[in-house]
């Protein structure tokens, strides 16, 4: 009797034991999991997994709202994370899977997603695969929201090119898309013509109605610079009051009813009405075609030629070259 009461004593006490231990470790595994959510949210990299035997997916709470979505509002389905990618990015997505898949190597690329709410976003995105002896089974993997840093990227990329007061290609940026139009053209057999401004009197108003007034002049020369141009042909401020057009496939009396019509423009515009001051500019244009065997130090000599002779005859027109 004795011996029973013990055994059974015994059985309680390991099973309480068991049942405490239980709850202990599954204390642990909540606060574990709670410490890597709040891990994943501060430094904005969500984790997830793909069983490919039920294509069901897990996602983290950091996922969700990469995504875009709610944590637990619904649950995630590979055809939508599909619809979710941009077009352009899907083919190389889909290699990736592949790639995981077939040849069991792991996967980093950039991408982009948009969101429900229609907001687009950079993640990059790592992944990996699990294996069953030489079967692939599962997929795991990180996503990191990357959109600030791309955003980043993009305007130092754009302030390295372009000029940011005018909105125009930078004197280093267009000299270099010069010559590679000129490359081009030499190896077609085909025109090209380039074309230099100078804005008239420019120092004498920036003396007279400020710096500030100097500046939106320089803006509204680079916009109208912008709105004549056509597709393919390129514009940029060299310095200063100098500015450039080139005109890929144009021959001068071609570049030069685009550059008149950009002069006239300029003379009818009216600058400085939110100072309460009325002013205007005019500009003077010299257009040089490309010559076969030409260089771009000569072409742009050539332009500034029938640049000065403009000046000569009064300003506020345009010689182009034969």
């Amino acid at each position: 009797m004795i011996f029973a009461v013990s055994v059974a004593l015994m059985g309680t006490l390991v099973a309480f034991w068991s049942f405490a231990r239980w709850r202990r470790e599954h204390r642990l595994r909540l606060e574990a999991e709670a410490r890597l959510t709040e891990v994943e949210a501060l430094a904005r990299i969500g984790s997830w997994e793909f069983d490919l035997a039920s294509d069901k997916i897990l996602w983290s709470e950091e996922t969700f709202r990469i995504f875009g979505l709610t944590p637990g509002t619904q649950e995630p389905d590979f055809a939508d994370v599909l619809q979710s990618i941009h077009p352009e990015d899907r083919p190389r997505f889909d290699r990736a899977i592949q790639q995981a898949i077939g040849n069991r190597e792991p996967y980093q690329l950039d991408m982009r997603i948009t969101c429900p709410d229609g907001v687009q976003k950079h993640i990059y995105a790592q992944g990996s695969p699990v294996c069953d002896g030489s079967e692939v089974v599962r997929l795991i993997g990180t996503i990191l929201d990357i959109t600030v840093r791309k955003q980043a990227e993009t305007e130092l990329e754009h302030r390295a090119t372009y000029d940011v007061l005018t909105g125009l290609m930078n004197r280093g940026c267009l000299l270099e898309r010069l010559e590679s139009e000129l490359a081009l053209a030499h190896r077609r057999g085909e025109t090209l013509s380039l074309c230099l401004c100078d804005v008239d009197s420019f120092k004498t108003v920036n003396d007279t109605y400020g710096h500030a007034a100097g500046d939106e002049i320089l803006s509204g020369v680079g916009q109208l610079l912008i709105d004549g141009t056509r597709r393919g042909e390129l514009t940029g401020r060299l310095g200063g009051d100098e500015f450039c057009m080139v005109f890929p496939r144009t021959a001068p009396h071609e570049a030069l009813i685009c550059v008149e019509r950009i002069r006239e423009r300029l003379q009818a515009m009216a600058f400085g009405m939110s100072a309460g001051m009325a002013y205007s500019v005019t500009a003077t244009f010299g257009i040089a075609q490309l010559r076969p065997g030409m260089l771009g130090s000569e072409l742009r000599e050539a332009a500034d030629k029938a640049l000065y002779e403009a000046k000569q005859l009064g300003r506020n027109c345009t010689v182009a070259s034969p």
